[in-house]
């Protein structure tokens, strides 16, 4: 080590040492630069950056060399082979490229393997140009000098690469010192190796001390002027992808129509002021639904509905202040956050927030009042994790859009369960609908004139496995909100077909059919399909209606009606009396029965007024000549009277249940005469 430092010290120009490890400082950060890019490199760019890299990598290793040499003081003349020299230069190049291949493998472990591989490009380097050195006098190799250069170059190139491959600036950078170690402890060492016994038999042939400096100084700046470019090359890159990246991530986590934080900005931003909220202890998770917004998406376009937006959201983006964000989390509905020290802060923003919507949204050829349903959870009084604040805030903002509220509404344990309920039992009736987790019950319909059978009404039940067999009025409604009600329906009927297909007698059946399935073009279809596949007569199928299913279409229902009409299927028109547009609606269309609302003979035996209604009702029907069922008959006094008032059959409580076995008919006609008064038959009083 000491004849090393003393080959140092005492036979080389120290100026030139300088400049020869300053080449190899800034070449090997360069390398690493390089490196880097040749790792994050794929397809054509990454042979671009290796042969770039092999190059830089091989001018800074023989630009060291060539500089370190020049620094040497042989004392005896000197003289270059210029063949060998650029032999050397190309040897560095040539061989740094599979070692920088094999360095950044996508297995990380052969990184020092390819470390090892340019270190030996180093050593073939140096003893190349070495023996471009030629010297007038008798050159002697110490063997042992030169194995341990070529042992030092290879193992702290190794560590090198091994080093700058993990991640971060820092490993990078002392990968490149290490690299600059290898290139200098070689170079260095290689030439203790060396004993020279001068002899200048040519002293007139050999470079002047002036002459080698200066091609050290113009060899140096050429070197650094290609290394500085092909560093710049890698740090633009490196910048083009951070920029690429910086916009990528953008558009990741923003709306691309409204410019707006989306969902996942809106969760990173909430899960980091959770994780930081020592600073500010209280936060509120706000959501937003709007109201009347797809008024305008249908009255005007989607075009429309997107202008909204954007204006929306800009005025959004002007009433915010520090700490306070907006986000789109998708369609029409909107979140913010705001962390606050005290409720002042808290109840400003929301009064901002509300602004928003007091001024009408103006454009070019509409103009839009927009409102929204707010809801809100507060941190810590409501959760402590996103996921529960989130959940909260979304019942509250469920709960103002119920109640059509358009004040912000906390989040209320007692109020919001319901809510909560209501949307899990949503979710388990499309699971319902899915699995087709029905069962149809059947509720007999009777002569009044006979006490026959004439019939039975099908009645859909959900028997849920945890809450028990849930009413119809309850998840009916619901499967008309969550677009369930079609399916269901469908399979009402065919499942009604099929059961009554199989039953001994041949009493028809009556289906409820739903407004919202009377509007589905395939309607028609499903109940051809349904009746050819069970083997049940049309005749033997009545479709009951209200009146509202009809109102909102009336052409395209009655086109409908007319085609099951014409199918062969009976029609019934429901629930007479409680909707609009009664006379209206019989006058358009030739129904096959009235089904008078239970409501009408609920009061008949105390009330004259409901007798009196009762009677009209009737009256009506036998004008148009259109038979009148009664529902809800669950007394014999409202049977009587039911009687007596002229309708020709009855449904209710009186006569059967809903149930899943069938009435016994002699049961049904001993009720209906008991009631009625003796006799076969009754008189019927108009």
């Amino acid at each position: 080590m000491m004849e090393v430092a003393t080959c140092l010290v005492r036979e080389h120009d120290l100026r030139l040492v300088a400049v020869a490890v300053l080449v190899a400082v800034l070449g090997s950060a360069a390398t690493m630069q390089l490196y880097a890019r040749i790792i994050g490199a794929r397809g054509g760019s990454l042979l671009g950056w290796i042969a770039l890299g092999s190059v830089g990598t091989g001018t800074m290793v023989w630009c060291t060399h060539f500089v370190a040499m020049m620094a040497f003081r042989a004392g005896a003349p000197v003289r270059l082979d210029t063949t060998l020299t650029l032999v050397s230069l190309g040897i560095a190049i040539l061989f740094a490229a599979p070692g920088l291949a094999v360095a950044a493998s996508v297995r990380r472990r052969f990184a020092p393997w390819g470390g090892a591989i340019i270190g030996c490009a180093i050593s073939l380097m140096h003893y190349t140009g070495m023996a471009a050195y030629r010297v007038d006098g008798i050159v002697e190799w110490r063997w042992g000098y030169v194995a341990a250069s070529v042992l030092l170059s290879v193992t702290l190139s190794a560590l090198a690469f091994r080093t700058a491959r993990k991640p971060g600036l820092m490993p990078r950078a002392i990968g490149g010192l290490l690299l600059g170690v290898a290139v200098a402890t070689l170079h260095f060492t290689g030439m203790a190796a060396m004993l020279i016994h001068a002899l200048a038999l040519h002293p007139e042939q050999g470079l002047s001390d002036a002459t080698m400096t200066a091609l050290a100084a113009a060899t140096t700046c050429a070197s650094l002027l290609f290394i500085g470019c092909a560093a710049i090359s890698a740090l633009i890159d490196g910048q083009t992808q951070s920029d690429a990246y910086g916009r990528m991530r953008r558009m990741a986590l923003h709306d691309g129509l409204t410019d707006l934080p989306n969902r996942m900005c809106f969760g990173e931003d909430l899960s980091a002021r959770l994780q930081r909220r020592a600073g500010t202890p209280l936060m509120a998770v706000v959501m937003l639904d709007l109201s009347r917004f797809k008024a305008v998406n249908d009255t005007y376009g989607h075009q429309a509905g997107d202008q909204v937006l954007i204006a929306l959201a800009a005025r959004m983006r002007d009433i915010l202040q520090p700490g306070e964000c907006i986000a789109r989390l998708g369609g029409d509905e909107f979140g913010a956050l705001i962390s606050y020290s005290d409720a002042g802060e808290l109840t400003a923003f929301l009064d901002r927030l509300s602004g928003i919507f007091a001024d009408r949204f103006t454009f070019e050829r509409f103009s839009a009042s927009i409102g929204a349903n707010i809801g809100l959870a507060l941190a810590p009084r409501d959760g402590a994790d996103a996921d529960t604040l989130l959940a909260r805030a979304d019942l509250a903002m469920y709960r103002a859009k119920s109640e059509r509220s358009s004040q912000p509404c906390f989040y209320d344990a007692t109020m919001d369960e319901a809510v909560r309920d209501q949307r899990e039992l949503a979710n388990e009736l499309r699971e319902a609908i899915d699995r087709e987790a029905f069962e149809l019950h059947y509720q007999v319909q009777a002569s009044i004139g006979t006490g026959e059978v004439t019939g039975y009404e099908v009645l859909v039940r959900w028997r849920h496995p945890t809450r028990g067999l849930i009413p119809p009025n309850l998840f009916i409604p619901l499967a008309e909100d969550i677009g369930g009600i079609i399916p269901l329906s469908e399979w009402i009927i065919r499942q009604a077909c099929f059961e009554a297909a199989l039953w001994p007698n041949r009493h028809p059946i009556a289906v409820n059919l739903s407004p919202l399935h009377l509007s589905d073009p395939e309607l028609v279809g499903t109940v051809r399909q349904a009746l050819a596949a069970s083997g049940l007569a049309p005749e033997r199928l009545t479709l009951e209606l209200t009146e509202s299913a009809i109102i909102h279409d009336r052409h395209y229902a009655l086109d409908q009606l007319g085609a099951l009409k014409a199918m062969g299927c009976g029609l019934a028109l429901d629930d007479f009396g409680v909707g609009y547009s009664s006379l209206d609606v019989l006058r358009s269309f030739s129904f096959d029965r009235i089904k008078l609302d239970a409501s009408f003979v609920a009061d008949v035996d105390s009330n004259k007024q409901a007798v009196a209604l009762l009677r009209s009702v009737v009256a009506l029907g036998t004008t148009l000549d259109i038979p009148v069922l009664a529902e809800g008959i669950e007394e014999p006094v409202q049977l009587r009277i039911a009687a007596q008032e002229g309708c020709s059959a009855i449904q209710g409580y009186l006569i059967g249940k809903p149930s899943r076995e069938l009435v016994d008919p002699a049961l049904v006609r001993s009720t209906v005469r008991k009631a009625t008064g003796e006799g076969a038959e009754i008189s019927l009083v108009a």
